[in-house]
Order: structure tokens, then C-alpha cells, then sequence
């Protein structure tokens, strides 16, 4: 909702404060998911933490701060995805680094749009191509069609 654009914006400080707060419940929950994580996740969380969920007195900047935590918050969501950390299968489908990627579950189907979100956070397309979590493209491995043969 904060990051989205054309996302209502929080309208008093009271409003941006609660969404300072779910933010921050949020990350503390995806946090003890990680514990010792890479740079990106840790990272994530030390810029939530550093800020103490404490509104500015000038809205802007108390709005500038929010945007942090939400950015903060898809940050260690997306990671801990593509990890599969976050994966509730059992077994647990792999993560988005592992050879066999596109086992994963389908979290998000979006058929009439042509993609899915895997459990890992694979966006898979119905030409076959995908986008890993870290924006690396990966182009549609359909088989071409045979050359007709002729006698």
C-alpha cells in the first residue's frame, strides 16, 4: 500500500505512525525468519531499526520514513522468498538459486495475465521465460516448431 503508486497517502501523522508500526511488526517477524542472513536482508532490517518506528514531526519526512520501512519490509520478504524461507510445502520447494528452480509450487496464478509467482519468487510466463527475484531475465525455452519435410 505505501509503495504502490496512486496508493492514498497517509492523510495525519497518527495514520502513518499504526503504518510505522505493522511495518515494523512485519519485519520483526520476517527477521526472526533470518536471523543470519546475506547483506541485503540484514541490511533491510538495520534501516528499520536504526529509525525506531519514531514519526518525524514534518509529515513529508515522517512519509519519506514510512517509505523506508515498506521498502525495508518487500526487501526481506523478496529475499527470504527466493531463499525459500518462506515456503510452508513439505518437502520445502527450492529456493530460486537451485538447479531445479521451476519445481517450486505456484504461490500466484494469474492465468488471464499469462505469468505465476513461484513459491521461490520465480515470475514464470506461458512462453516458458522467467524473472528470478534478482531481475535477471531468462528467455522462453520453448522448442521451436520442425521443418516441415518434403519427399
Amino acid at each position: 500500500m505505501v509503495l504502490t503508486d496512486g496508493a492514498p497517502i497517509p492523510e495525519s501523522d497518527q495514520d502513518i505512525h499504526d503504518l510505522m508500526l505493522r511495518l515494523r511488526g512485519h519485519l520483526m517477524q520476517l527477521g526472526a525468519l533470518a536471523p543470519d542472513r546475506p547483506s541485503a536482508v540484514a541490511k533491510a532490517i538495520e534501516v528499520a531499526w536504526a529509525h525506531e518506528a519514531l514519526v518525524p514531526e514534518i509529515h513529508a519526512q515522517a512519509l519519506m520514513l514510512l517509505a523506508k520501512f515498506a521498502s525495508a519490509a518487500r526487501t526481506v520478504f523478496w529475499e527470504l522468498r527466493a531463499e525459500g524461507s518462506l515456503c510452508e510445502h513439505s518437502p520445502r520447494c527450492p529456493s530460486a538459486s537451485a538447479s531445479d528452480h521451476l519445481a517450486a509450487s505456484v504461490h500466484l496464478a494469474c492465468p488471464e495475465a499469462g505469468w505465476s509467482v513461484l513459491c521461490n519468487g520465480l515470475i514464470l510466463f506461458e512462453n516458458t521465460g522467467y524473472l528470478l527475484p534478482s531481475g535477471d531475465v531468462v528467455g522462453p525455452r520453448r522448442p521451436l516448431p520442425r521443418e516441415a519435410v518434403t519427399t
